[in-house]
């Protein structure tokens, strides 16, 4: 090898070198500068007057300030928040009933008419607007074709959505309903032939359909509710048919079950519930 050419890998060497070097001084001066402002400050000795030193503490100092303040933001933002909380609390319970306070209610009601018994979940949709929908039965008893007892199990059940419009702003106010219903249930009479003499006993279901008006009192309390009615159903339809293959119609199970039902169509039901 000759002079010149040692001299030229030595040079390539040393570049090379000096370049990795710089690579690394790079590296090393990145990953040593954190980017918290504190964390830099404090990888200053605390007897480290520099002018760098100063600049970091003053950064720490300038971040610790602007979270301080974040946070006492944060606080009067969320006391703000709560007051009006209060405020708008205490307005509703001096100024609206307790109906649209708790708007949603879960009741049991017992009483007459078509249904004397069930459950009701109703929803204050406005201020004076209340829509329901309502459950129901009324235990019946079939004939009994022997003759020598009560027969089976023919009880009503009835479903009903309605609504009521209240006629005051108080907890206690009068309203008026109305709403419409179906009922079903098994039917069983014995039926006579008055050309013959001759009888027999049918077997069948029955169906309905009615309107119905009403007008009572209401109490809510907290979350308490209480109200007193008055029901009126009109039919507008009733149908029944025999339990053959066919379920063919049977005018004698209708005129049995309409007659059932006009007899039951005037009601005083009592209701009583949870709102919230």
């Amino acid at each position: 090898m000759t002079a010149r050419a040692m001299w030229k890998g030595l040079a390539i060497a040393a570049v090379l070198a000096a370049a990795s070097a710089r690579d690394a001084h790079a590296y090393t001066f990145i990953d040593e500068v954190p980017d918290d402002p504190c964390a830099r400050a404090r990888a200053f000795d605390p007897q480290d007057g520099s002018a760098a030193a100063q600049q970091a503490r003053r950064a720490c100092r300038l971040v610790a300030f602007e979270q301080r303040l974040a946070s006492e933001r944060a606080q009067t933002v969320a006391g703000e928040q709560d007051a009006r909380d209060a405020w708008v609390q205490k307005w509703m319970g001096g100024t609206q009933p307790a109906r649209v306070i708790n708007p949603i209610a879960i009741e049991l009601f017992a009483g007459s008419g078509i249904a004397n018994y069930g459950l009701v979940v109703s929803w204050t949709v406005l201020r004076q607007l209340e829509v329901a929908g309502r459950w129901g039965q009324r235990q019946m008893s079939c004939a009994d074709p022997t003759g020598s007892g009560t027969g089976g199990d023919c009880t009503r059940s009835m479903w009903n959505v309605g609504a009521r419009y209240f006629l005051g702003d108080r907890d206690f106010a009068p309203f008026l309903g109305a709403g419409f219903a179906t009922t079903s249930a098994a039917l069983a009479i014995f039926h006579v032939d008055p050309m013959n003499g001759g009888g027999e006993f049918l077997q069948g279901n029955g169906n309905a359909n009615s309107l119905n008006a009403s007008a009572g009192v209401q109490l809510g309390v907290s979350y308490l509710r209480l109200s007193i009615e008055y029901i009126f159903e009109y039919l507008i339809y009733t149908g029944a048919n025999k339990n053959d293959m066919q379920k063919t119609p049977n005018e004698d199970l209708r005129k049995v079950w309409e007659d059932s039902l006009t007899q039951d169509r005037h009601g005083v039901r009592f209701q009583v519930g949870f709102a919230f």
